[in-house]
């Protein structure tokens, strides 16, 4: 009996992926009933298909430009249908513009994933009597627009708007005469690459501007697309996802917008608050202060949260720049053009930021202290003094005497002063001894120093770079021409600090709303 239940159930599952079907309001659309993870084309809905949609199969599109690699993208799912769409997400990656940007790259990726269901479905699924509560939403106008002009494409084109727009501004693609053309993957690409840069399809800018690594400019960026917060803390899971995979400079992290005013006598930042299916998110959500109203044409859980620091943002910052004969002129000079532009991003000053500096090739020299030269000026003055070796590469030394320059003695300041230890390490890898750099590296990091490793030069160690920065290496190494990613690493660290609720004087009445 056993036997013939398997036997009956495969029958049942062959002949159901073999099933014809076609579309829903165009029955000249033919194709499959398959299981969505071996279909190479469109998933739309349709009646009949147990356990699957209906594939339609399409041809991929060629990119001028892999902005998708396969290991992008593929070992997050596994399927053949991952290896169809990775060149499809390629192509809408570069005619968005966003092909060199990982941020943004990450963004694009993760309203695909959350506008098809993980890239299960190209069509909102159901019967048309489902639809009936949005026939008066979106633009629609008549009985029976909910269905016919339901959410379809990466980008969840929804609406009798949304696809009056699209019909005028893509004419071919005939959104308004045949809606379920909409989710076709080659068709909803473009579409979708089209909406990253004008959202409304009417005016820019570029959503580009918003997808930063923050929740606060995920947010901004889902509600420009989208006009509400509806699935968000899905997109923001998949944000998440997508940053750590791709290698954008770790997790995603609070970010903030312009000052606020809280009440009548305090000012406050625009910030992201946690909202439903997020209760846990504390690290990138969360006002830590008082929770005042919402921030004017923002999404409405960016609330104008009561100065969430206790203190100004500051760390205990280092860069150890390599001035080695392997390294080039060339590449040194931008090793110091890189630190000067870090610096003007990392708040320095006496109370704030504390920066040293060292400069090494086959000699070793100590550029400024922690401990000396507060301003901005003053170290931008000491690293335009830095001087070009060209000799050997003991980066081990180096990192011992940035073991000096990171002590209590010299002018660490202790945990609880809250700024974050880290040392950007700027070399091409090829250090003269590897294992006692290796080790000199291990003595900085057991001290609790975070070590991020830039690479810079046409030939790069990647043994070594990967070894000497803080685990795991996919967040902590980058080559020195991902600006985005490295900046957005330090915002990460300047994060980490803005965490004790804002001091308030004594007898000060403050309002606002209690948060999770």
């Amino acid at each position: 009996m056993k036997k013939f239940l398997l036997i009956f159930g495969l029958v049942f599952l062959s002949t159901t992926e073999a099933q014809r079907c076609v579309g829903s309001y165009n029955e000249s659309i033919n194709g499959e009933c398959q299981l969505y993870k071996n279909c190479q084309g469109s998933l739309l809905a349709a009646g009949g298909c147990e356990g699957g949609g209906c594939c339609v199969k399409l041809a991929t599109k060629p990119s001028a430009s892999v902005c998708l690699t396969e290991n992008n993208f593929v070992p997050l799912y596994k399927t053949e249908r991952a290896i169809f769409l990775q060149k499809i997400l390629s192509y809408g990656i570069n005619s968005a513009g966003i092909c060199t940007n990982c941020q943004a790259k990450a963004a694009f990726l993760a309203i695909a994933a959350t506008m098809t269901d993980n890239f299960q479905k190209d069509e909102a699924q159901g019967h048309s009597s489902e639809f009936t509560d949005d026939d008066g939403k979106y633009g629609n106008t008549q009985a029976g627009d909910g269905s016919l002009f339901r959410r379809r494409g990466f980008f969840g084109l929804r609406g009798r708007t949304m696809y009056q727009r699209v019909q005028t501004t893509l004419p071919k693609y005939q959104t308004m005469t045949n809606p379920q053309l909409a989710a076709f993957v080659d068709n909803a690409i473009e579409i979708a690459a089209t909406l990253w840069k004008k959202p409304d399809l009417l005016n820019g800018p570029p959503l580009t501007e918003h997808a930063d690594g923050t929740f606060y400019g995920f947010s901004t960026l889902w509600y420009r697309l989208t006009g509400s917060i509806e699935n968000l803390a899905t997109a923001t899971k998949h944000y998440s996802k997508f940053l750590r995979h791709l290698g954008c400079g770790g997790d995603l992290y609070p970010g903030q917008g312009a000052a606020c005013q809280f009440n009548s006598t305090h000012f406050g930042t625009c910030s992201p608050d946690c909202i439903q299916g997020l209760e846990d998110a504390g690290e990138y959500c969360g006002c830590s202060g008082g929770i005042g109203p919402q921030c004017p044409n923002s999404p409405p859980h960016v609330r104008c949260c009561l100065d969430t620091c206790s203190q100004e943002l500051k760390m205990d910052l280092g860069f150890v720049l390599d001035a080695s004969g392997s390294v080039g002129l060339a590449n040194y000079q931008l090793q110091l053009k890189f630190t000067k532009d870090l610096l003007q991003r990392a708040n320095v000053g006496e109370n704030k930021t504390h920066v040293g500096v060292i400069n090494y090739s086959g000699e070793i020299e100590i550029l400024t202290w922690l401990t000396t030269d507060y301003k901005l000026n003053q170290k931008l003055k000491k690293i335009d003094k830095a001087t070009y070796f060209g000799k050997g590469t003991d980066t081990a030394g180096a990192l011992k005497q940035a073991a000096r320059v990171f002590s209590y003695k010299n002018g660490l300041r202790l945990p609880e002063d809250g700024a974050a230890p880290v040392i950007f390490v700027i070399t091409d890898g090829e250090s003269a001894d590897r294992k006692a750099t290796i080790a000199a590296a291990k003595v900085l990091k057991d001290n609790g120093i975070h070590i991020v490793s830039v690479g810079v030069g046409n030939k790069l160690d990647l043994v070594e770079l990967n070894a000497i920065c803080t685990e795991p290496a996919n967040e902590n190494y980058f080559p020195i021409t991902n600006y985005a990613a490295l900046d957005q690493k330090l915002n990460q660290f300047t994060a980490k600090t803005c965490s004790e609720p804002a001091p308030i004087a004594e007898n000060t009445t403050v309002t606002g709303e209690c948060g999770k």
